[in-house]
């Protein structure tokens, strides 16, 4: 299992936006992640479950091949192999709570895995996200461009990337941002910490899908 977290993304210069739920992408396995996190707690939905307080959603994941993903639709193929690339490409962090006396060791989702996953949910959201959440993932989208590609190894990481994502994702980034900069701009400003303008958009994102 691994955690999928943009905790990273608050630097000395801006912080991030708070998340309000955290995603964790898990092996299809006997028993599931959230027949696990089930026992005892309440699954508000089919793969969403309160731990603590937090919605905890669970994407289910299995080993894929090309073969695997050649029926599918760009949609479907990033949905499919991003998170799984995102399981497989995960790093241990060790994590303490503030006061806390105990340390967790946790896979969590590098930067270009998140990249991956996050690129799905801007390019591909059903209608009720685009219309409460797209904003907020292109934000997520974005800083962890300019966060993580400072000396261009993001870009670097995510070319070499299987199942053709590299492409997929500059793609997503085309259409969301490229193809109407000022548009992106104004989704962006609402869950933005710090002003933002087309020239730092444009800045970060054309070298990165160069």
């Amino acid at each position: 299992m691994a955690w999928r977290s943009t905790s990273g993304l608050s630097t000395i210069d801006e912080a991030h936006r708070a998340t309000q739920d955290i995603d964790l992408v898990a092996n299809d396995q006997t028993p599931t992640a959230i027949e696990v996190l089930s026992r005892g707690r309440n699954a508000t939905r089919e793969h969403t479950v309160v731990v603590n307080g937090f919605d905890v959603d669970v994407i289910d994941t299995h080993p894929v091949s090309e073969r695997d993903l050649d029926t599918l639709d760009d949609d479907a193929k990033l949905f499919v192999a991003g998170h799984r690339w995102a399981l497989d490409t995960a790093r241990p962090v060790r994590v303490t709570a503030v006061g806390g006396d105990r340390i967790v060791e946790i896979a969590v989702a590098t930067p270009a895995g998140l990249v991956a996953t996050k690129s799905h949910a801007v390019g591909y959201p059903r209608a009720a996200r685009r219309a409460t959440k797209h904003g907020s993932d292109l934000y997520d989208l974005f800083r962890l461009v300019e966060v993580f590609d400072t000396k261009g190894e993001l870009r670097a990481e995510i070319a070499d990337a299987p199942f053709t994502l590299g492409s997929l994702i500059a793609a997503v980034m085309r259409t969301e941002i490229l193809a109407n900069p000022a548009r992106a701009m104004r989704q962006m400003t609402a869950a933005a910490s710090t002003p933002i303008d087309i020239d730092r958009i444009l800045d970060v994102i054309e070298p990165f899908i160069a």
